[in-house]
């Protein structure tokens, strides 16, 4: 009677197939890196837009002042009043101000957060903001109007922070990355766009 052996990998074949696997993961690595960086800067300028939404929503319900700024400082609700507003970030918060020019802390974000990076860490995004009001923040109304200039649209620009060192970094087309912008017009209009985007007619085009 025959014996059927069970037939395994050879250490050969093992080290053939585990250097196609290596091959395999260089070529997919700068893909998939691009692909983080990408990811980061979306879900940092959708914290920019849910904040600012957040704002004008808490404007309108407490019929009162709500303030939207970055700063570069920790989210700290017990130093709400002394929040110093820049055009950078990384770090963004939300606050009423009372009649009475005291605050109220609303809701915040910390600079690393929905980041995927570890505590201390350097933001792998960059912001800037322009056409802001006075005092680098925003401020909606109780009928959810905005301090910012007739004419002008705040904006707040999201990419990658080696963007002027590396070209792979520069923003599309030139580059690899995503970049994205949110835009608050002074009716308190809030919306995220592309600023790659050429088509005038695509509903992700930046305005002018």
């Amino acid at each position: 009677m025959l014996i059927r052996r069970k037939r395994g990998f050879s250490l050969i074949e093992l080290m053939v197939g585990l250097a196609l696997l290596g091959i395999i993961l260089m070529l997919a690595m700068p893909s998939f890196v691009s692909m983080m960086h990408n990811m980061r800067i979306r879900n940092s300028a959708e914290s920019i837009l849910a904040g600012l939404q957040a704002a004008r929503v808490q404007a309108l319900q407490r019929n009162t002042r709500v303030e939207f700024l970055l700063m570069n400082e920790a989210v700290d609700p017990a130093n709400v009043a002394s929040f110093a507003a820049n055009t950078t970030g990384p770090a963004w918060a939300v606050r009423v101000r009372n009649p009475d020019n005291s605050y109220q802390f609303v809701e915040g974000r910390e600079a690393l957060e929905g980041s995927n990076q570890g505590t201390g860490a350097t933001p792998m995004v960059a912001m800037a903001a322009t056409n802001l009001p006075g005092g680098n923040l925003i401020t909606f109304s109780a009928v959810g109007q905005t301090d910012i200039a007739a004419g002008l649209v705040a904006r707040f620009n999201v990419s990658h922070p080696l963007a002027a060192s590396e070209d792979r970094f520069k923003c599309q087309p030139t580059g690899e990355m995503r970049c994205l912008r949110v835009e608050v017009s002074p009716g308190g209009r809030v919306r995220m766009c592309d600023p790659a985007v050429t088509d005038a007619t695509d509903t992700r085009y930046c305005t002018p």
